[in-house]
């Protein structure tokens, strides 16, 4: 059997297609970077096994293939795989910048959504990728600062206003690091379907700096722990959001505010506990984070197959990571993935893993648009009624000059005639107007409830399968169950002493059912207050 190899002839997706302006497709742009081999795995012999070939594919070698094995000469796991971008142990940070994400602050600033997230292995450098250091300044600092030089270059003409939150996912709860005593936040989804946090800190800034003092204040904040893999190792999933509103300064009577936000992930790594040594509390915090990450990768599977003969539902609400990244990775959002991986013989595993996603996450496609709050509704108002009012000052110009023509002809004629019917000619024009107002308030409000009934009817929708999902799952445990009680039962009577312990394991039931049942218990209470 040959060598796996995955090829693509398409080039590599860059910066032009990404700044087409007009609404379409765009597949989720994947780039590599292999870092290099780190103290603990030279002192453990390990070898490299992650080779960059070209700008583009990276070759990873099986540790375990013996050339001289006749038995396994045919199962080789040797795997070739084709990014956007590859960066070996020698690319600089800046070089990782100008390549992935440097072209999507252009259109940030132009009210498109855009995000980067950091994905692979524990110990891999997704943190390093993100923040840097002093002397060498991460994907932060350096998207930052180029987004506020682009909002100079175009001050004169455009207003601008940028603000910013932090959070963590850590056990599947959030945190504000910007406010961490403001406790558990709750992720809300708004009318429009767009997923909102309930209570998270937003604050104005005014330059790059101000957000990076900021983001280290949130970093301080954050929950790392060491393990045998990392000695700073993240424990939680951190989420920096910055949000651009511009609009021009002239007097424009169709007047557009853009709104722009920028998403950057850094994500927790995926571990075995076997190789990080975790007990304890370092284990339940492992298990949230690959919890978060299957969902992750299942999310990622499901939408690489959408629209072809193997399409399935997507299930975003698995996690609370999976539902905060939902647009980044379906939606509306021009995204680029930056996986990691260790090129070391003894992190092969996890590296075929992240390769192997990263590879599938090339065939997501995103809807991108512009985010316009189109303001020229009010203002067209505002122009009919300054034309009404224009056309009355002209009637009423006009009928004063044949009033005074009248009263120079015959001057017994009484003011009073002028102002009666004046008086009932603006009576009416304020009773049309009002009724005009009433009338689009009432269409208005109309739209907004059919909107609403829409939003709910599927809210429903996607509770009910996720609902009959858990429910089959307990269905499931309990119909096993029953079956291994009856059969248990009908043994011969003096295997009763080991019974009971048998009964007593029985009873516990498997982390999924117990997790089942607290996801319906959840979803009931979603679905009685959706009614």
């Amino acid at each position: 059997m040959p060598s796996h190899q995955t090829t693509d002839p398409s080039p590599a997706r860059g910066s032009p297609a990404l700044r087409e302006l007009e609404p379409k497709d765009q597949q989720l742009m994947v780039a590599l970077r292999i870092r290099p081999l780190n103290s603990t795995e030279l002192e453990e012999g390990a070898t490299v096994i992650a080779h960059k070939v070209g700008d583009q594919v990276v070759v990873l070698m099986d540790p375990g293939e013996d050339p001289e094995d006749t038995l396994r000469a045919h199962r080789s796991r040797e795997c070739t795989f084709i990014f956007d971008t590859v960066f070996d142990q020698h690319a600089s940070q800046e070089a990782v910048y100008h390549a992935t994400i440097q072209h999507l602050v252009e259109g940030v600033i132009s009210g498109y959504n855009a995000t980067v997230f950091a994905y692979g292995p524990s110990g891999a450098g997704k943190t390093h990728t993100m923040l840097g250091m002093d002397a060498e300044p991460g994907i932060y600092l350096q998207t930052l600062t180029d987004l506020f030089q682009a909002i100079e270059k175009t001050q004169d003409n455009m207003e601008y206003s940028v603000s910013m939150s932090y959070l963590e996912i850590y056990n599947e709860v959030i945190r504000d690091l910007l406010n961490p005593s403001s406790g558990f936040l709750e992720l809300r989804e708004d009318s429009r379907g767009s997923i909102q946090i309930a209570g998270i800190t937003e604050v104005s800034t005014s330059n790059a700096q101000e957000i990076m003092q900021l983001l280290t204040k949130g970093n301080r904040q954050r929950t790392q722990e060491p393990t045998a893999t990392n000695k700073t190792s993240s424990r939680s999933h951190a989420v920096l959001q910055v949000t651009v509103h511009q609009k021009s300064r002239g007097g424009d009577l169709a007047e557009e505010v853009r709104i722009g936000r920028l998403f950057m992930v850094d994500l927790a790594g995926a571990e075995r506990a076997a190789q990080t040594q975790n007990r304890g509390k370092r284990m339940k915090e492992g298990a949230h984070i690959n919890r978060s990450l299957l969902a992750l990768g299942n999310c990622i599977n499901a939408l690489s197959e959408k629209g072809g003969s193997r399409a399935q539902y997507v299930n975003f609400r698995d996690s609370k990571l999976t539902r905060l990244l939902k647009d980044a990775l379906g939606g509306n959002s021009r995204t680029v993935m930056i996986a990691h991986i260790s090129p070391a013989s003894t992190s092969f595993e996890e590296s075929r893993t992240t390769l192997l996603y990263a590879y599938r996450a090339k065939n997501i496609k995103t809807r991108v648009k512009r985010n316009l709050l189109n303001v020229s509704y009010r203002i067209a108002q505002y122009t009919d009624v300054i034309s009404d009012l224009r056309r009355e000052i002209e009637h009423l110009k006009s009928k004063i000059e044949k009033q005074d023509k009248e009263k120079k002809s015959d001057p017994s004629i009484l003011d009073i005639q002028v102002t009666i019917p004046h008086d009932a000619e603006e009576d009416s024009r304020l009773q049309m107007n009002k009724i005009r107002a009433q009338l689009i308030g009432a269409f208005k409000e109309q739209m907004e409830m059919r909107r609403s009934l829409v939003e709910l009817e599927n809210t429903n929708i996607e509770l009910h399968i996720d609902m009959s999902r858990h429910l089959l799952t307990i269905a499931d445990w309990e119909r096993e169950k029953t079956h291994h009680h009856a059969s248990t039962h009908s043994g011969e009577k003096e295997e009763e002493p080991g019974d009971a312990d048998g009964d007593e394991i029985e009873a516990s039931e498997p982390p999924e059912v117990t997790l089942a049942r607290e996801e319906v218990n959840l979803l009931l209470a979603e679905q009685r207050k959706t009614a």
